[in-house]
């Protein structure tokens, strides 16, 4: 296992928690929105040579702050590089972190070598709406205030995912997930509230992005976001997506081994 250092970067009024190892090409990693950089533990543990990994909490997730200035997650992002003086870097986004990810590819195109995407949604492409059986009841206990509940149910949707149960589930990931998703409900209202999102919006800028691009998804994610990986590879790697086996929307967690075969692989034939 690699040494690490963790340490905060200035932006604007935050500072933003990362966490690097490893030394060599900078692959900068962007967790869920309902996690935060614990998800790619099992990452930073196992840096190939010639790499160096860095993770980040964005704002009200993890070690990070949710200040009350107005922000964007992409300018957080860069300023993270920035602190570490990592000129370019091969972005990896999960979920909200893959949007995020879009973002960064997006205003700063230079700064971008890759992209790997996992779990992201495809805003401006025909995508069916899919509603998970436990949305409603979610919405009931969050307006309760009941938190805790939120959290579990949200275990629900995004660990054990679409089309397997429970006994399927590794119960420390689930464990994970929650305790990382209890940092940022109770302020992920005024977290959107104070976000300034990329103005002209990804949706209508996707022939912009000319990265190597890398698409994944778990077996058992939700439909909507299985159908948004194929639409998401066809239009920007031309290839199919890697679906992770056994693996619903956080795969660097459930299947790390296969997770990293895939990563490592793409980032490896990148830099030939």
């Amino acid at each position: 296992m690699p040494d690490s250092t963790s340490g905060y970067a200035p932006s604007g009024d935050a500072r933003i928690a990362y966490e690097t190892a490893g030394a060599g090409q900078p692959v900068i990693f962007i967790h869920a929105g309902i996690a935060d950089r614990r998800m790619w533990r099992s990452q930073l543990a196992e840096v190939p040579p010639g790499f160096r990994y860095v993770s980040l909490d964005l704002r009200g997730h993890g070690a990070t702050a949710l200040t009350e200035a107005r922000f964007s997650n992409h300018e957080d992002v860069l300023a993270v590089m920035d602190h570490l003086d990592i000129d370019s870097a091969v972005v990896v986004g999960c979920s909200m972190g893959g949007g995020t990810a879009f973002d960064v590819a997006l205003f700063a195109p230079d700064r971008v070598s890759g992209l790997v995407v996992i779990g992201t949604g495809a805003p401006g492409f025909d995508v069916d709406e899919y509603e998970s059986p436990q949305w409603p009841e979610v919405l009931k206990a969050y307006e309760a205030g009941d938190i805790a509940r939120v959290a579990e149910l949200d275990a629900e949707i995004w660990v054990i995912g679409y089309g397997r149960s429970r006994d399927e589930v590794d119960p420390e990931v689930m464990d994970t997930m929650i305790e990382m998703d209890l940092v940022i409900l109770p302020m992920e209202d005024r977290r959107d509230e104070l976000l300034i999102p990329l103005d002209p919006p990804r949706a209508e800028r996707w022939n912009e992005i000319a990265a190597p691009t890398l698409v994944m998804v778990g077996e058992h994610d939700l439909p909507n976001c299985r159908q948004s990986a194929e639409l998401l590879a066809g239009a920007l790697s031309h290839h199919d997506p890697i679906v992770v086996p056994h693996a619903a929307h956080l795969p660097s967690m459930e299947q790390p081994e296969e997770f990293n075969r895939a990563l490592v692989g793409f980032l490896q034939g990148i830099s030939a």
